[in-house]
């Protein structure tokens, strides 16, 4: 079989496909990848880099439509441009892809929040298209939060703080912590009106997802299909924010902790009755997210535990990272490497069984 890795740049996660296509071999499958730009529709043929086993480098090459195809596009904080989604449609209806992945966080959120085993641990979340609305939400709530619909990795995310002297925006860029104040809702509006032409953004009450020391902390947890099609936790960590941050993403500078060490430090942060909530969490959401939408190969789930001990669900990601199983539990890498093409070949019979 021929499992094609598709990205949105040629460089993006060179290292992580390099080390998928190693782990292909012991598994006796041809590995290529490619970016949606390459992908010629009218002679069902893609030119990118076939990985050559014996050597374990990468050779430019031209081949056709893989069998499977492990979709790891990122598209920054709104949808795809146009050319590349009609490219990216025409492969799912002409291959198969191991993950059809999930839609924007507003459609996810509207589908599981009535969810009877899910429903109590969705914040509020409301889609808002006019400052106005924002500014509205923010009278009645005094703290709130907006994110993009489409982002990951925690850009883009603002903390809105209603004062005395007007509103204080926060954000967290490169691991600092920026403020703006807002002397008057003019200003404000005129701000907002330019974020919301540029990016569609949901709005959610502020929830005091911090340790005593006000440093913002959720847990992740990395969820892979196996081989007869099981969903198996592959490693979990805290991710734990500077001081007074907004969000404690590795990427805007979080450090990451096991359970066991983030626990010792802030005892009060993770009450003992949390892992069974958890696990009820683990076992639901997946079944239930893929049963809603579509064929999922694996998720990211990130959940907040606020000062009162209840447990939100703060994202549900198809296209999740690997940094905090990588650091904390390194071991389980191997096994990460080889599940997408395990998972193929549980597709592989799967489909032919079902004449697809």
């Amino acid at each position: 079989m021929l499992i094609g890795l598709m990205s949105t740049k040629d460089t993006q996660e060179h290292q992580y496909f390099t080390e998928l296509a190693k782990s292909a071999k012991s598994l006796d499958m041809n590995v290529c990848k490619f970016v949606p730009e390459n992908v010629d529709v009218e002679l069902k043929k893609i030119k990118g880099e076939r990985f050559d086993g014996e050597k374990e480098i990468w050779r430019s090459a031209s081949f056709d439509l893989p069998d499977f195809i492990y979709d790891r596009c990122f598209h920054g904080l709104s949808r795809e441009h146009n050319d590349i989604r009609e490219k990216i449609n025409w492969l799912k209806e002409n291959s198969n892809f191991i993950g059809l992945g999930l839609p924007g966080k507003w459609d996810v959120y509207q589908t599981l929040k009535t969810h009877p085993l899910l429903q109590a641990f969705f914040p509020e979340t409301v889609r808002v298209t006019t400052s106005d609305e924002i500014i509205d939400h923010l009278e009645r709530l005094e703290k709130i939060i907006i994110k993009p619909e489409f982002g990951s990795g925690g850009l883009g995310i603002y903390l809105l703080t209603k004062t005395k002297e007007g509103t204080t925006v926060s954000m967290t860029k490169k691991g600092m912590k920026y403020d703006r104040q807002f002397e008057s809702t003019s200003q404000l509006n005129k701000w907002l009106q330019h974020l919301l032409t540029r990016y569609s953004y949901l709005c959610q009450p502020y929830l005091e997802l911090s340790t005593q020391k006000n440093e913002p902390f959720d847990l992740r947890i990395l969820l892979q299909k196996n081989e007869k099609n099981q969903w198996l936790e592959r490693g979990r960590g805290v991710r734990l924010g500077k001081p007074d941050h907004i969000t404690s993403n590795l990427t805007t500078g979080g450090e990451a902790l096991t359970l066991e060490s983030f626990a010792k430090k802030s005892p009060e942060a993770i009450p003992i009755i949390v892992e069974q909530t958890i696990q009820h969490i683990l076992r639901t959401l997946p079944v239930e997210t893929e049963a809603a939408f579509h064929r999922l190969f694996e998720l990211g789930v990130d959940l907040g535990i606020d000062k009162k001990g209840q447990i939100w669900i703060l994202d549900i990601n198809s296209k999740p990272g690997r940094k905090i199983v990588q650091t904390l539990q390194p071991k389980s890498m191997k096994e990460i490497y080889q599940a997408p093409f395990r998972y193929s070949k549980y597709l592989a019979e799967h489909l032919l069984k079902a004449g697809e």
